[in-house]
């Protein structure tokens, strides 16, 4: 038995083209016009509506735990909700704890979404200043199949410069994808300090806490290092102006850089942090200001960026009210199942960006970063048969009625959109429909990456 999905203005590589697709074995197996369906077949009728490869978010967080709090979205509830906004397959992250090697750390969190996770998913191993990152562990990851590292400038997971250049320097000779959180730790500890010594700890200090230029000095640390060993290093959730400056000038440069920025820092200012909620619009990077934002967007519309991510880090409400300062304060906020409706809307309806553009930085870009394409990422034969409908007149307004995450929030409470995905399949199994979950029990699978 095969799904036919009919008279759908399917988006290809090439282009946007009125066709219908036809799934059989999870894979896709014939594109093109005027398909007739057989007596056992699936039909859905597409009219009037996209059909889009299955997006990718690449830079989640789902369990994940910070001494003895844990994200409230674990990997059922997060994928779950990332179905409903059209994502198909996730990157979390694998962080070794104390005695763990880094392949070790895949292979537990491999075993924990394994049987928990509604979406496919793969993951970025992450390297600290605990972790010995050899030439052997880093050749032992690639071979288990992931080709991405994530490093730190800052926290407890910090590797100073001199470190990550060798690790850097490594990665070029395997081939691998450095992922950086960008923020100077020296920068941000003497501006906490400094604010901490004068009082100034509420909430409404957060962005204060964690300048712009802490980011932007790292960016500059690394793009030497990107240029020293002509690896390719890619900058995680962007969220100054001047930081996407760097990153394209270093790009016109010839640095093998990437980035990506997140849908709070194109949406949101700092202005949300003298809210009574303000706790709720704590992440790291901190918000910015609305000159940041017009800076951002214009790098969207300049290509600058590679994707869009969310950095889905999920707490509950009684979560992120555990402090009223804002450094005791969870950080975090939820994000996937938004991510490319709030981009549509605000976007493609804002005149910044083309929606085949949105759609290729949310699936074949991140798929050919990560190692997926073209298993991931793409509508054409042999691919995995994930898809989304998406209907460009379906309103919805963002509420706590309307997300599926298991924080009951969102940080775009009341903005309206105009569009929304309808359907979401995964390798050939409809998922979700119409708001409605259909998929019973979790048939995520770990994606390797593709050689």
């Amino acid at each position: 038995m095969a799904l036919l999905v009919k008279n759908g203005n399917v988006v290809l590589e090439h282009g946007v083209e009125l066709t219908d697709v036809k799934i059989e074995d999870g894979k896709f197996s014939a594109i093109g016009p005027d398909m007739l369906a057989g007596s056992q077949d699936q039909v859905i009728d597409a009219s009037g509506k996209f059909v889009l490869p299955g997006l990718i978010d690449a830079h989640v967080h789902y369990k994940m735990g910070i001494g003895n709090v844990f994200t409230i979205d674990n990997f059922e509830t997060g994928s779950r909700a990332a179905l409903f906004g059209g994502v198909t397959t996730v990157v979390d992250y694998a962080e070794p704890t104390p005695g763990v090697t880094m392949d070790e750390a895949l292979i537990l969190r491999k075993a924990e979404a394994s049987g928990a996770s509604f979406v496919d998913y793969t993951f970025h191993v992450v390297a600290s200043s605990d972790v010995v990152a050899t030439r052997e562990e880093l050749a032992k990851l690639k071979a288990a199949g992931v080709n991405s590292l994530k490093l730190f400038t800052i926290y407890d997971l910090k590797i100073p410069y001199e470190e990550m250049e060798k690790i850097i320097a490594l990665c070029s000779e395997l081939d691998m994808v450095v992922t950086i959180h960008a923020e100077d730790e020296l920068i941000v500890s003497d501006k906490i300090a400094e604010l901490k010594a004068e009082g100034k700890v509420a909430p409404r200090y957060h962005g204060v806490s964690r300048p712009a230029q802490a980011e932007v000095f790292a960016v500059e640390r690394i793009v030497e290092m990107a240029k020293k060993y002509d690896t390719h290093v890619h900058i995680v959730h962007v969220s100054a102006g001047e930081t996407a400056e760097r990153i394209k000038a270093a790009q016109k440069d010839g640095v093998r850089i990437s980035g990506e920025t997140c849908p709070h820092y194109l949406l949101l200012t700092d202005e949300a942090y003298e809210r009574e909620d303000a706790q709720l619009f704590i992440m790291q990077p901190p918000l910015r200001s609305e000159d940041d934002r017009e800076l951002l967007w214009k790098n969207v519309e300049e290509g600058t960026f590679a994707m869009f991510t969310t950095d889905h880090c999920a707490y509950c409400e009684a979560q992120k009210y555990n402090a009223d300062t804002f450094f005791e304060t969870n950080g975090g906020i939820p994000g996937t199942e938004t991510l490319f409706p709030s981009l549509n809307t605000a976007g493609v309806g804002g005149g910044h960006i083309s929606f085949e553009t949105l759609v290729k930085m949310l699936s074949v870009n991140p798929a050919k970063t990560f190692g997926l394409y073209p298993k991931k990422g793409i509508i054409q034969l042999g691919s995995d048969a994930d898809l989304v409908i998406f209907d460009p007149e379906k309103e919805v307004t963002i509420s706590r009625e309307t997300v599926h995450t298991a924080a009951q929030y969102s940080t775009f409470e009341g903005m309206e959109l105009k569009g929304y995905p309808v359907a979401t399949i995964l390798r050939g199994h409809l998922m979700c429909q119409d708001g409605k979950f259909i998929q019973g029990d979790p048939i995520g699978q770990f994606v390797n990456i593709v050689e």
